[in-house]
């Protein structure tokens, strides 16, 4: 049964910070009663999860919300090189796109990521954008070094499939810390995004992040499965901070990882449940 409101696609290049930033927005055909400002994850997970993300946005926004997408700077279609990105420029343009989202929606918007976006969102928040009181954070990324030594890692399965020169996980950081870019499945990562990104972990907000209300859903093998054990741990000292956490738990493609776009639908319908917008999609 199709949802009687549509939605309506709206991409808008937006000046943040002297960067003029690409967004995709979803706007609903009727009122606008809530905002969402969503953040990629890092280098190709972006992309693959571009389909997903679109089908969401446009079901928030047949719901009454409106939907902002961001690029971050040097990454889609915004202007820059990624190589002049960091890690705090990236969070200071999400608050500034958090801001700019709230005067033109009317509506103080959710930040809602997925792996690192779910970070960044995070640390936009902790970090002064105190005017934020909901994140959506799917699949989201605990600790940033832990991610960037398995991004690291990308690279040293790509010389052992093609039987090059082998390096370490240590030996990639050094040559970051001298100041060399580093390709990485195509993508090139420097010094300053490996630093910045390695110095982010969630459990550095739990008290900056209270009292708020916080959306957290993974993706699991099967459908019985809880959270991961230390996503668990984390949630359970953001509730003792005094934050509202709603967990949820769901079966289906990991579409970060995926080269082709899978069905995702059960991603999104818990993603609405979770919201409190369950119903057709």
């Amino acid at each position: 049964m199709d949802n009687p409101r549509r939605s309506i696609a709206r991409p808008q290049f937006i000046e943040l910070n002297g960067r003029r930033l690409f967004t995709m927005q979803m706007l609903p055909t009727g009122p606008v009663r809530a905002s969402a400002l969503y953040l990629p994850p890092f280098a190709e997970e972006m992309n693959r999860c571009r389909v997903s993300v679109a089908g969401q946005a446009r079901a928030l926004a047949a719901r009454g919300w409106h939907v902002m997408l961001l690029d971050a700077y040097g990454t889609g279609e915004s202007t820059g090189r990624i190589e002049d990105g960091d890690w705090a420029l990236w969070r200071d343009d999400a608050q500034a796109a958090a801001q700019w989202l709230a005067q033109h929606s009317g509506h103080v918007p959710m930040l809602w990521g997925i792996r690192t976006g779910a970070l960044l969102a995070a640390d936009a928040v902790a970090q002064g954008l105190q005017q934020v009181q909901h994140l959506l954070l799917q699949q989201p990324v605990l600790d940033g070094k832990l991610f960037i030594n398995q991004h690291l890692r990308l690279r040293i399965a790509s010389q052992l499939v093609h039987d090059t020169v082998r390096e370490t996980t240590e030996g990639i950081r050094q040559r970051l810390a001298a100041g060399e870019d580093i390709e990485i499945a195509g993508y090139p990562l420097t010094g300053r995004m490996a630093e910045g990104l390695s110095a982010r972990r969630l459990a550095d907000w739990t008290a900056a992040l209270a009292p708020r209300r916080i959306d957290w859903l993974e993706i699991v093998s099967n459908a019985e499965q809880g959270l991961a054990l230390p996503s668990q741990k984390l949630v359970d000292q953001l509730r003792q901070a005094g934050a509202t956490v709603n967990t949820a738990t769901v079966a289906c493609p990991m579409i970060w990882q995926l080269q082709e776009p899978a069905d995702a639908s059960a991603l999104l319908q818990a993603s609405l449940a979770l919201l409190g917008e369950a119903g057709d999609a």
